[in-house]
């Protein structure tokens, strides 16, 4: 078993227009207005976070909506997964990967993510998250059952493979801390446990 490793990329990408997008995206998750989307529901799941768009996540992804700067983000992505499949020893190619996408807007002492997973544990299956304005805070990850502190930092990208659980540290800043997370998981998988969501998930080509 490989040691447990977090892959980063630094992007060049416009944070004031992309909190500018998602908070436009936000606004019309809210109303209805994203096709695909209902209404929140009592006790539906992340309602605790009190982030429509994570609780929406399963009715859009992100990496559909027409920003250059997710486009960016997508790239990469991509380039982390490749890099991951060379550490694990794995075939990017033939892995057939599919990429879900949603964002997190949340605000101080209002609620956050607490400590929560993914899915399929270990790599080829891998769980990551891009700051769009998270700065300063930290995550913490229960890695093989230590404890690790991500500092977040804006314009960067991270990417883990899934089954280390981890939760949003508190923060006591003022204004929306954003962030962008995804899954990428093989087709195979997606084929047994997808749950009738087609159109939602993307090739990661």
């Amino acid at each position: 078993m490989k040691p447990h490793k977090f892959f980063e990329r630094y992007l060049d990408n416009d944070l004031e227009q992309l909190v500018k997008d998602l908070n436009d995206r936000y606004n019309k998750i809210e109303s209805l207005n994203i096709k695909g989307i209902t209404p929140v529901k009592e006790g539906e799941p992340w309602e605790s976070s009190k982030s429509i768009s994570t609780v929406k996540w399963r009715e859009y992804n992100v990496f559909q909506f027409y920003t250059s700067e997710i486009y960016d983000l997508y790239l990469s992505v991509r380039d982390m997964v490749q890099e991951a499949c060379e550490y694990y020893d794995l075939d990017f190619k033939n892995e057939k990967f599919m990429l879900q996408g949603w964002f997190n807007i949340n605000y101080a002492k209002k609620g956050k993510l607490d400590w929560h997973d993914h899915g399929p544990h270990g790599a080829p299956n891998f769980h990551g998250y891009y700051c769009v304005n998270a700065e300063p805070s930290q995550t913490y990850y229960n890695v093989f059952g230590n404890e690790i502190i991500n500092n977040n930092k804006n314009n960067r990208a991270i990417l883990s493979e899934m089954g280390h659980h981890h939760a949003m540290a508190d923060w006591d800043w003022d204004g929306p801390r954003i962030t962008i997370a995804y899954d990428i998981i093989p087709l195979r998988d997606l084929m047994k446990f997808n749950e009738g969501n087609e159109q939602h998930w993307i090739p990661l080509c």
